[in-house]
């Protein structure tokens, strides 16, 4: 599938081919575009993590004859479970003083995390829940690809950063 323009854009390898070049400045408003984009990818992916985790809570809640009631009840466990979350390690602090950036995909995919579709469950089919599901799934773990890969691009300019701090010291 094929990231947002932006995101394609600081990907690119010629994104950070030459940062050796590039004056302080640069390097920072680099890192700065960079961790944007990371935080809004990693919002997206958590919102999609978050969708799918109560999507499946439905698709049990049905196949037991739970009562929606039920459901809502255990919004708070379903939403605070550990699956999806990155270890420490491999997570970073996220700066908000901004907005989060807005994620537009070519192909619409912003709708599946942000649409109705959860103050509407009872009126999903079960075949448009398991669709959702899928689709939600795929859309995370391409969205963490993106945010590995993002990882990649703000390590290379840190690591630039960090050379010339420590040169001038």
């Amino acid at each position: 599938m094929v990231p947002t323009k932006r995101i394609e854009r600081v990907l690119d390898d010629s994104y950070v081919a030459d940062v050796a070049t590039k004056d302080i400045e640069q390097l920072r408003s680099m890192k700065t575009e960079s961790g944007a984009l990371e935080t809004a990818v990693s919002f997206a992916r958590r919102l999609a993590h978050g969708r799918v985790e109560i999507l499946k809570a439905e698709q049990e809640r049905r196949a037991n004859g739970g009562t929606l009631a039920e459901l809502i009840e255990q919004l708070p466990k379903i939403l605070a479970g550990d699956q999806g979350r990155s270890s420490a390690a491999n997570t970073r602090h996220a700066e908000f003083d901004d907005d989060i950036l807005e994620l537009t995909w070519e192909d619409g995919r912003q709708h599946l995390v942000a649409d109705d579709s959860l103050a509407n469950l009872v009126s999903l089919g079960d075949a448009e829940l398991s669709s959702t599901i899928a689709q939600l799934g795929e859309f995370e773990a391409e969205l963490s690809g993106f945010r590995r890969a993002l990882h990649g691009v703000i390590d290379v300019i840190e690591g630039e950063i960090a050379s010339r701090v420590t040169a001038a010291n």
